[in-house]
């Protein structure tokens, strides 16, 4: 008879870790199955000595594992002595091929054909396995690589980085020390980084330390020579070396296979889970960038989430308490109650998924205006973006006379002139009765805008 256990966790990421070092605590009947030999592979593959950062800065950490701001290596040494300081069930080598439900509980097929059985599974495998490739001519060239696993094995090259995240300009910044460095940007800004890496990229670009070709993209390879498509036409440059990191899309055939469903098409379409991290199959939870939460202490704080659901207890998220200060001006509305109305009055996020429209509200504000109020002047230097979620704003297009107005209802926004080109606001704004807007930061939205097609 195979193995049963209380809960399967597919994945050693931090989710996964987090999730069987929670379980193992609390002394649930529990395996983590890891289809490698040693937890964390993605962070395992990330550039030697990388600072790992412990971003949102205002989250706070739920965990029976260590985590902090620090070098990979040292966090790995933590982790590994967590499976064995909590005598964590892991079976490395153990690649899930299926997982059926099947009655009450689920059966998992692993890659040596062995099966086991459990009440509940928890997904934490990711995407780096699926990685996002150039897709141009010569992209099968030797020269071309998208991973980096240690910088300093390169010297007096020339390298172009293509991508404009986290892993880029951290790959960027590292090879720049020793080599001649060009950084591809399809857009006009590094949108998708954390503060810190922005900031860094920033200098690198002024101080000349890296160039950067924005809004270009790749449009062949050959030995040598990268071609890419400018704003000025095509550019020539010369490379001894690719490193495309693209980030990754999720492993849509297995997921499906599991019986979860994708609510579109797209190919970066995640599937939609529930606040507690469940999926449209009973029994089934989702952890980390799968469920389109990529940050590591995101993960870790699900992973311990979950466990406490199956345990019995009803626990909010971590972000939970910092939504809810936004909403001090709705009394009565809970976080999901408000989550909800977004979706559902505002046809722009409809197809955003609520673990991200969370994540977008820890960076947003929530005003309640009184007929007359001012929600921002003509020539304020603002680039905030509003979504109208209950009520009316006019907007004064003639400056000179303020009856002449555009009215903006439940479900409309502006602001937009300043999200897409950063200057002054073009018009002054003022609440035509009492209204409920929804305000976010231009960087947020910009990232939103760059992650979700729709």
């Amino acid at each position: 008879m195979a193995d049963h256990f209380k809960v399967a966790i597919v994945g050693s990421g931090p989710g996964g870790l987090s999730a069987a070092a929670h379980a193992a605590a609390v002394g649930m009947d529990h395996v983590l199955l890891e289809k490698t030999d040693h937890v964390a592979d993605t962070l395992f593959k990330f550039q030697k000595g990388k600072h790992v950062m412990s971003t949102p800065d205002v989250l706070p950490l739920r965990a029976d594992i260590e985590f902090g701001a620090g070098r990979r290596e040292d966090i790995l040494e933590k982790w590994n002595n967590a499976v064995s300081q909590h005598n964590i069930n892991v079976r490395y080598k153990s690649e899930v091929t299926a997982i059926v439900k099947d009655g009450g509980s689920f059966t998992i097929t692993v890659s040596d054909g062995s099966t086991l059985t459990a009440d509940n599974v928890i997904l934490g495998i990711g995407m780096q396995g699926n990685l996002r490739k150039m897709g141009v001519p010569g992209e099968d060239w030797e020269g071309v690589q998208y991973q980096l696993d240690d910088p300093d094995a390169y010297e007096d090259e020339s390298i172009v980085i293509v991508g404009a995240g986290d892993a880029a300009i951290e790959n960027a910044i590292a090879l720049a020390k020793q080599n001649k460095v060009y950084i591809v940007n399809r857009r006009d800004e590094f949108a998708r980084a954390k503060q810190g890496n922005l900031d860094l990229i920033s200098e690198a670009i002024e101080s000349g330390k890296i160039d950067c070709f924005y809004s270009s993209n790749p449009a062949k390879v050959e030995p040598g020579v990268l071609t890419l498509k400018t704003p000025d036409g095509e550019a020539d440059v010369p490379v001894n070396r690719v490193i495309a990191r693209l980030g990754a899309i999720p492993p849509r055939k297995f997921v499906e296979s599991c019986g979860i469903v994708f609510p579109s098409d797209a190919p970066g379409a995640l599937p939609e889970v529930s606040p507690t991290y469940e999926s449209n199959v009973p029994g089934l939870y989702i952890v980390g960038s799968l469920g389109g939460f990529p940050l590591i202490k995101q993960a870790i704080n699900q992973g311990w989430e979950v466990i406490e659901t199956l345990q019995g207890n009803t626990v909010k998220p971590a972000d939970e308490p910092l939504i809810e200060d936004k909403l001090t001006g709705l009394p009565g509305v809970s976080v999901d109650d408000f989550i909800a109305q977004v979706r559902d009055k505002i046809p722009l996020y409809h197809d955003v998924q609520t673990l991200m429209l969370r994540e977008m509200m820890l960076d947003s504000n929530v005003h309640v205006f009184n007929p007359g109020d001012v929600v921002f002047e003509k020539d304020d230097y603002t680039n905030s973006f509003y979504a109208v979620l209950d009520g009316e704003v006019s907007i004064q297009v003639v400056p000179d006379n303020p009856n002449i107005t555009v009215d903006l209802g439940s479900g409309q926004f502006f602001g937009e002139m300043g999200l897409i080109s950063g200057r002054r606001r073009t018009a002054t704004v003022v609440a035509k009765g009492r209204c409920v807007l929804l305000e976010t930061n231009r960087r947020t939205m910009v990232k939103l805008i760059n992650s979700v097609d729709a």
